[in-house]
């Protein structure tokens, strides 16, 4: 696709805080900010055993990574929010970037997760609030239409929050389709989060469709699903979704190698990886990756994608779910 020298020669050499050396960073859309190239999955972190909840964020700050990612929904009554809170922001809120996510769909419920987590995060802003897990068409315009999106625009215009944006990973239509209802209102949303992998071009792709669009409008990608959730390990995923216990072929390291993994997603214009992992091991591998990242040329590029699309599709993606955009019928299915 040609874009890796457009990104890395953006991307700023190590710099340093008062708790060591950074990973490199990147700019985030029009933000103005500059976030690490890695970042920590609340969504996994909250899975760790107890006793590596503190250690994680020792590990993850002694590493250099400074974007934190959680949401509402990471576990019972918001854990990984109430962790974050616990272990990362008493200690290191000045020096880190911090997200999190409501995938409320009512104004209501969008304001009660707004104000929870501000008080289990324990901040008094948060640097990134995201419009959740957007599914269908149907359920953007829903957000729209009932003023649960207008939660977040009041946030953000009353300060509670400094930047916004959304998320989806079942399908690139349905982002597509909330962009457009956001330039209808004349509004700008930030950053997007959505899958961005190795198998991704060649199945219902989110960097095909949605990434153009996030360029060409300067709003920062924010990278998940880098690994599948698992499945590019013979996993059986995140366990949800209605293919989530179906068992694939080992990609990743049987036929790729990790790095070549973690390399082509940095290879795109992204701003961050969002790493998840099951261990402190795991973490520690990420953040070694991010310390050498390889520059990948347009060749070496098409032939990681050529060995991934053999094993694309739905049982790898299971996060993903074709929706018919009905915003346009001559669009059909992304």
């Amino acid at each position: 696709m040609g874009w890796s020298g457009r990104v890395l020669a953006e991307q700023m050499p190590d710099v340093s805080d008062k708790h060591g050396r950074l990973l490199p960073t990147r700019p985030l859309g029009s933000t103005g900010d500059r976030v690490t190239l890695l970042g920590l999955g609340g969504q996994h972190y909250r899975r760790l055993p107890g006793k590596d909840h503190q250690k994680a964020i020792e590990v993850a700050i002694e590493g250099g990574i400074r974007f934190f990612d959680t949401a509402q929904s990471y576990g019972k009554d918001a854990l990984s929010e109430r962790l974050l809170g616990e272990h990362l922001t008493p200690r290191y809120r000045d020096e880190v970037f911090l997200m999190t996510k409501s995938s409320a769909r009512d104004p209501k419920v969008a304001q009660k997760h707004l104000e929870d987590s501000l008080r289990n995060l324990k901040t008094e802003v948060i640097d990134l609030w995201q419009v959740h897990t957007l599914e269908t068409i149907e359920d953007v315009d829903r957000r729209w239409d009932n003023g649960t999106v207008d939660v977040f625009l009041k946030a953000r215009e009353d300060g509670k929050v400094r930047h916004l944006g959304f998320t989806g990973h079942k399908e690139p239509g349905v982002l597509l389709h909330f962009l457009k209802r956001a330039k209808e209102r004349g509004v700008k949303f930030q950053t997007s989060q959505f899958p961005v992998n190795v198998c991704d071009p060649a199945y219902s792709s989110f960097i095909e469709k949605h990434m153009p669009e996030c360029l060409a409008n300067d709003i920062g990608v924010l990278a998940m699903k880098t690994m599948c959730g698992g499945k590019l390990f013979d996993s059986l995923g995140e366990g949800w979704g209605p293919r989530g216990q179906v068992r694939t072929e080992a990609l990743v390291p049987d036929q790729l190698p990790f790095r070549d993994a973690t390399d082509y997603v940095w290879s795109l214009p992204i701003a961050t990886r969002i790493a998840g992992f099951d261990n402190i091991k795991q973490l520690k591998e990420n953040i070694a990756a991010a310390r050498s990242i390889r520059k990948l040329s347009e060749q070496r590029q098409a032939e990681i994608l050529a060995k991934a699309a053999a094993q694309a599709g739905p049982n790898r993606e299971f996060y993903k779910r074709n929706v018919l955009v009905k915003n346009d019928p001559k669009e059909g299915r992304f």
